[in-house]
């Protein structure tokens, strides 16, 4: 942003000093950086709250806040992943009125570095804090709206609400709960003028529209069928019970999720829901799921389908992290992980069935299914934004006349982007490259859990999401490889976002058992070679070495061109083994390979620094994503046929002249000399910049003749190539630095792949 105060632009420097390649994104409305990633802070033993608190308090010049403000940020809740990452999240408070949406999120690698920041505050307020409208009368005019009979229960508090304008207001966030309705209806209502802001309700009807009769009770949690392994005969309890479980191992066996809330809380389901009820939900009021027994035609009893079931348990997932407002893009989105969990927990790997409720969906007609992610426009779903279905102007979402703003048709577009993420595919015009089952699930798992968790309900768009699976990627596979391009690839395919550049993976590994010398600092080597070419955009490294003291090892990566980067120093004390995986955002040093010519010979080195603990080197690997451009060649040879004076440093010069632009890849040079006793003889290569490279050294002795092509794919001495500018003049110099024999250079010539 062109716009940043002064006390911004000193934050921004200050967050550069600590790694110049930290990204900034603005949120160009309020003015603060939206989202930054890259290495935020030094490594903390810290507890994950001090070092975010601690963040937020060095660098509060970031959102320059207006003076007069008090702010507090209220800790929402925190989440460790798999991974060993920290994840916060905060909740604004500003002079005592609490901030709608106004979560912020930090994210900290195990080593105590934030590594990402994503805000969403209010650094600046033009209304009077204290309401015209009272609450009693907010509450008033929220209940006539609805219009709905029966009895209810009413509540309100003060909050700072952001329009669709992001105008902010004073508003009176009324909950309503109605008798018979199993989740609560929001009203949004402006505390100067008492006009109807926003309105959205928390129910989800997962599957239909309900359809049942008040003639059989509608009572939850009801009677109590099943408990924990007990069995019955009534065979719809005993699906939802047994398919509860299933569901439950799949979120702690996958991600190590222990039930909804991730603290083990037991799994209660009502069967049997009222009369010929065609549909299945999970009650956020409640804290427990519902099906009905379908009026078997439209649907058979809906706890039978597993698909059906995930779907209805992950919704309690996102209640837990990403608080979804259940309207629009949000709900759209809360729908759309429901299914892509559903798919994935009723499905083996390799996915072969992408349809939602194909099981239990028109019992007398097959080859039906009420949604399919592989193709929804099949079942009447757009796939991609130019197909998105609008509210009018100035309507608002409702679950009786706009399906809460078309969440359920929508959610097409999500769900197709799930499905290519996963499967790949070329559509509209974009080919993605699938990365499969496994790697998707854990994206799309922390993406949900971790980079869309929110302190307070939020209006997630589709944009936010995909920003969210693209840092989850980032997290477990680095942004530069053909995940986060699948990623990128599937999102632009439904209209949202531009694609990725494309890139080369190189992948190696050897298991070479090598013990591990004590107390001997040359230690062993192990050696990769990769004959493929290519400039390093990204690397990762898995170490695996199997030590009884890993405070005595000393593990270093040498690449191809000779240059050095730490991965272990001594650290870790009296721990056993590493077993690690090392990349640019565990270990930044690695960050120095980037733009090498990566051909040649990764050379990984263990060596032990103290007695007694002995180990071994088992298994390593690397993997490398290249640039991957379009390559061209050039060739130019010259025959000057030049007589070599004898015994003159002066020697002989010829040129060729590249008018081509580009960083070279890979070079022949080949060069024809006949002399009778070339140990006299030095030849060097001049490059474009000065640099001289000795490609004969008065070397052979009395050997005749040169007659060589000196390559970078077999001469380390040409490695240092890579990367370089072609452009420009290329020159040969041959001297003879001994009396008597005597020749001449006969040709030379230069053949190079290079990246245009």
């Amino acid at each position: 942003m062109d716009n940043l105060s002064n006390k911004q632009k000193k934050a921004v420097e200050g967050l550069k000093k600590i790694s110049p390649d930290n990204e900034f994104f603005w949120d160009e409305t309020m003015g603060i950086p939206k989202f930054i990633k890259g290495k935020l802070s030094g490594p903390s033993k810290d507890k994950p709250e001090a070092i975010a608190r601690k963040f937020l308090d060095d660098w509060k010049d970031l959102l320059d806040m207006q003076k007069g403000l008090k702010e507090k940020m209220m800790l929402s809740h925190e989440e460790t992943d798999r991974q060993g990452f920290r994840h916060l999240f905060f909740n604004q408070v500003l002079n005592g009125v609490p901030v709608f949406e106004g979560s912020t999120q930090i994210h900290i690698n195990p080593k105590g570095e934030i590594v990402a920041y994503k805000d969403y505050r209010i650094t600046n307020i033009d209304i009077p804090l204290k309401p015209s409208v009272t609450k009693t009368s907010a509450i008033k005019t929220a209940v006539d709206d609805l219009g709905l009979k029966g009895k209810k229960k009413s509540s309100a508090q003060l909050t700072l609400y952001r329009d669709r304008e992001k105008s902010i207001c004073l508003a009176w966030e009324v909950e309503i709960k109605v008798a018979g309705e199993l989740g609560s209806r929001y009203c949004f209502i402006d505390g100067h003028t008492g006009t109807l802001l926003y309105k959205f309700a928390q129910i989800r009807g997962a599957m239909s529209r309900m359809t049942y009769s008040a003639g059989n009770r509608e009572v939850l949690p009801g009677s109590l069928v099943m408990k924990d392994n007990q069995t019955s005969n009534d065979d719809i309890a005993k699906a939802a019970h047994n398919h509860a479980k299933i569901v439950y191992r799949y979120y702690k066996d996958s991600f190590g999720r222990d039930s909804y809330d991730a603290q083990g809380a037991r799994l209660v389901s009502t069967v049997h829901f009222g009369k010929n009820y065609n549909n299945a939900f999970w009650s956020d009021y409640y804290g427990q799921m519902v099906y009905g027994d379908g009026d078997g035609s439209r649907w058979k009893p809906l706890a039978l389908a597993l698909d059906i079931v995930g779907h209805e348990l992950t919704h309690a997932v996102t209640s837990r992290t990403a608080r979804f407002v259940y309207a629009e893009e949000a709900g759209a989105l809360d729908e759309s992980f429901a299914d892509f969990f559903g798919v994935m927990v009723s499905n083996d790997d390799p996915v072969t069935d992408w349809e939602m409720g194909e099981g239990v969906f028109t019992p007398y007609q097959s080859g039906d299914a009420l949604r399919d992610l592989s193709n929804p426009p099949k079942y009447r779903q757009p796939d991609h934004m130019d197909n998105y279905i609008h509210l009018a102007a100035g309507e608002m979402p409702d679950p009786d006349k706009n399906d809460n703003g078309y969440v359920h048709y929508n959610s097409g577009i999500p769900n197709k982007v799930g499905y290519l993420t996963v499967e790949g595919g070329t559509h509209h015009g974009i080919t993605v490259n699938g990365m499969g089952r496994d790697k998707a699930e854990q994206v799309y798992y922390v993406g949900l859990t971790e980079y869309l968790s929110s302190a307070t309900r939020s209006r997630w768009t589709f944009e936010q999401a995909r920003y969210a699976l693209l840092n989850a990627c980032r997290q477990l596979y680095g942004d530069n490889g053909p995940e986060y391009a699948a990623i990128k690839n599937a999102w632009a395919a439904a209209g949202i976002g531009e694609p990725a550049e494309n890139v080369d993976i190189i992948e190696k590994e050897l298991t070479p058992y090598l013990p591990v010398p004590d107390m001997a600092p040359a230690g062993v080597e192990s050696v990769i070679h990769i004959p493929e070419q290519g400039l390093l955009k990204d690397i990762r490294v898995n170490v695996n070495i199997n030590h009884t003291y890993i405070g005595d090892l000393k593990v270093v990566l040498t690449s191809p061109s000779g240059k050095s980067v730490i991965l272990h120093e001594r650290d870790g004390g009296n721990s056993d083994n590493i077993i690690q995986i090392y990349d640019s955002g565990s270990t930044p040093a690695l960050m120095a390979f980037t733009g090498e010519e990566v051909q040649g010979e990764w050379i990984l080195q263990v060596s032990d620094h103290a007695s007694v603990d002995t180990g071994r080197l088992d298994s390593w690997g690397i993997r490398i994503a290249t640039h991957k451009v379009e390559k061209q060649t050039v060739k130019k040879k010259r025959s000057p046929r030049k007589r070599i004076p004898d015994n003159n440093p002066g020697g002989i010069e010829s040129s060729v002249e590249i008018d081509k632009t580009g960083k070279l890849l890979n070079a022949d040079i080949s060069i024809d000399i006949s002399h009778t006793w070339i140990g006299d003889l030095r030849v060097v290569l001049v490059l474009p910049s000065g640099t001289e490279i000795v490609l004969h050294d008065r070397s052979g002795y009395s050997r005749k003749d040169i007659k060589k092509v000196f390559s970078t794919e077999s001469d380390a001495l040409l490695q240092v190539l890579a990367g370089r500018e072609i452009q420009g003049t290329w020159k040969l110099k041959v001297t003879d630095l001994a009396l008597r024999d005597t020749g001449k250079l006969n040709s030379w010539g230069l053949e190079i792949l290079y990246e245009a």
